[in-house]
């Protein structure tokens, strides 16, 4: 594959400079108008820079006539079993741990200008966040550094060095934030990739995400930042691997027929209770559907009265089951309904009595009845925590993760933490007590724009 960007005085002579080059099947991912008098546009000059790709590698070093104003051709591979992300009239389609290819949603107008300018909109504020955090971020980076030599793994680092031909980002797990700055941007060649990495690096430590995590993305873009590429368009290239990288979020889907039943489960305290309520005025008000609840948590003290009181509200039918073996007869009860919602019981994921509860639950309905789980976490918890809440429920089951308590955070790196360490799937968030509003579908544009220093 041969992707080349091209410019012309008008849209039309840029493309018909890639396709003279390319050939005719060459296809127009994207179209930019630059200006050459300032920053960002600004200025009295227009010219416009089209992206072209075609499917097969063309040496276009032969080629004597290529433009003078053609940039540097950079080639990406794409794996065929890729993820799809879209934004702003763009598809962006590669692996998580893969370079991303771009490719243009011909279902939109080429020259959708309002999505154009928001997206560059979008990376200017982050490039300027990045440049005004510059200096605060040396200071903290050579703190890291000197602690860094008093603690130094020598082993650590000559593994990587012997092995760099070779490295993965498993490999770079345990590497210091300063010998990997050091190994991703060629010296001399980029002082600016190196200060933008430094920068990055520190702005995702700040947000809580894990150093492991940090490396991996960086080493997904070790291409991009040897090639001396400016720091737009490395904003651009970490925003689209790190929205690829949190995935497409997953939600509740109705079954074909009979009820979905949808378990939500997690520690006492989280919120799964009112979790519950929100989803529940989401599918019976806004959609139209049939909404059940069931609720075992007996254990908790006015427990089911709290679930009870939102059933009244709602005009929603609330069953009490005391054993697991109840559920099923309970849920054919309710056969007619579109959503059966069950509140289990919040304990510790260290109490195993409880925990087998739980287990049983899930385990002993009818498989004649499709069933989700839904893992209810709270985004003020601690990683380590969160980590072992996580391998307790997934020894039992698969589920999907909800994450709560975002009003009282400022830091979402756990959100992108346990995505990564899990694999398993986003899917809400809340962000406040008020029912229905305080919750929606994960926003991974949005929450990758807050860890990447945005607002």
């Amino acid at each position: 594959m041969t992707i080349k960007k091209y410019q012309g005085k008008t849209k039309e002579e840029a493309i018909a400079l890639a396709r003279n080059e390319l050939g005719s099947d060459a296809e127009i991912m994207n179209i930019e108008e630059k200006k050459s008098g300032g920053f960002l546009g600004m200025g009295k000059k227009s010219m416009f820079e089209v992206t072209a790709m075609v499917d097969r590698d063309i040496d276009l070093s032969k080629n004597n006539e290529a433009p003078k104003t053609a940039n540097k051709q950079v080639a990406q591979e794409v794996n065929p079993n890729s993820a799809i992300a879209t934004y702003g009239g763009r598809r962006f389609e590669a692996v998580a741990d893969q370079d991303i290819k771009v490719t243009y949603d011909n279902s939109q107008s080429v020259s959708n200008d309002a999505d154009l300018e928001e997206t560059k909109r979008q990376f200017a504020e982050l490039s300027k966040i990045f440049r005004e955090n510059e200096n605060s971020n040396e200071v903290k980076t050579n703190k890291a550094k000197s602690q860094n030599v008093s603690n130094k793994q020598p082993a650590v680092k000559s593994a990587t060095v012997q092995n760099e031909t070779k490295s993965t980002s498993e490999d770079l797990s345990n590497t210091s934030s300063e010998e990997f700055i050091e190994k991703t941007t060629a010296p001399k060649k980029s002082n600016t990739n190196h200060k933008f990495v430094k920068t990055l690096y520190n702005t995702l430590l700040d947000n809580d995400v894990d150093e492991k995590y940090i490396n991996q993305i960086l080493f997904d873009m070790e291409k991009v930042l040897k090639n001396g590429n400016n720091v737009n368009f490395l904003i651009s290239n970490v925003y689209q691997k790190m929205i690829l990288k949190m995935g497409q979020p997953s939600t509740i889907s109705l079954a074909k027929k009979g009820p979905k039943v949808v378990f939500f489960i997690g520690s006492t305290g989280v919120g799964k209770t009112t979790t519950i309520a929100k989803l529940a005025s989401e599918f019976k008000i806004d959609k139209k559907k049939k909404v059940a609840f069931i609720t075992i948590d007996t254990y908790r003290l006015k427990a089911a009265d709290q679930l009870g009181e939102y059933a009244s509200i709602m005009k929603i039918p609330m069953s009490v089951i005391y054993e697991p073996n109840e559920l099923s007869e309970k849920v054919s009860n309710l056969n007619d309904y579109d959503l059966i919602l069950v509140d289990t019981s919040g304990f510790s994921h260290k109490n195993n009595e409880m925990r087998e509860n739980v287990v049983e639950l899930i385990n002993g309905l009818d498989e004649k009845f499709e069933k989700e789980v839904y893992l209810v976490l709270s985004a003020t918890t601690k990683y380590r925590d969160l980590k072992e809440i996580i391998d307790s429920y997934k020894e039992f089951t698969d589920f999907k993760m909800i994450f709560t308590k975002l009003d009282e955070t400022t830091n979402f790196g756990n959100i992108l933490n346990c995505r990564l360490y899990s694999g398993n799937s986003l899917s809400y968030v809340t962000n406040g007590q008020d029912v229905p509003k305080d919750i929606e579908v994960v926003d991974t544009q949005k929450l990758v724009k807050q860890l990447l220093g945005g607002n």
